[in-house]
């Protein structure tokens, strides 16, 4: 049957006629399935592992941009998972040659996590990467639309409380800032 097509369900006592149109929640998907897919491949071709590409980027947000200090428990509260999580990827992060772990400056008892260059020179790769297929998704769609397209999604993840933890940037400031 094509999409958006009349189908007839037969009952007991009569026929019923539904309209068929996909629902928005399956093209979140797909196009979330498409975009993962993708950067899972592209973090494996530069060594990394999708949840490394993701530390990766966080830390050098808080490394470059903000200019703080993170700890485990920093990556912890970001990304809501478990200590031991975090332990076992930066070690894996480490023994690759991506971060090292170092005594805090300010408390000899925490240990600061900072980006070697080799992990500088693959973000720059990561982030070319991310910006191409961005750039793919929103093909043919106007400034303005694109625009639109950005601020509906902030909306969504918004009514759906996607990031409870990490608020949803309410305008495009607010999201160049992150």
């Amino acid at each position: 049957m094509l999409p958006n097509t009349v189908a007839c369900y037969f009952y007991k006592k009569g026929a019923v006629t539904i309209q068929f149109k996909r629902h928005l929640g399956g093209y979140i998907r797909a196009i979330s399935n498409a975009m993962g897919q993708e950067m899972q491949q592209n973090s494996e071709r530069l060594g990394l592992t999708s949840t490394q590409g993701m530390f990766l980027h966080h830390l050098w947000l808080r490394q470059e941009i903000q200019k703080v200090p993170t700890y485990a428990k920093d990556l912890e509260d970001f990304f809501d998972i478990r200590h031991s999580t975090v332990s076992g990827v930066l070690q894996r992060m480490e023994a690759a040659g991506f971060v090292e772990v170092l005594a805090s400056e300010s408390d000899r008892r925490c240990k600061a996590i900072h980006l070697t260059q080799k992990a500088m020179d693959l973000h720059v790769e990561t982030e070319r990467q991310i910006m191409q297929a961005e750039e793919r998704l929103v093909r043919g769609m106007s400034e303005a639309e694109i625009q639109e397209f950005r601020r509906l999604l902030r909306m969504a993840a918004a009514n759906l409380d996607v990031c409870h933890k990490r608020p949803i940037p309410n305008n495009e400031k607010e999201e160049s800032d992150l």
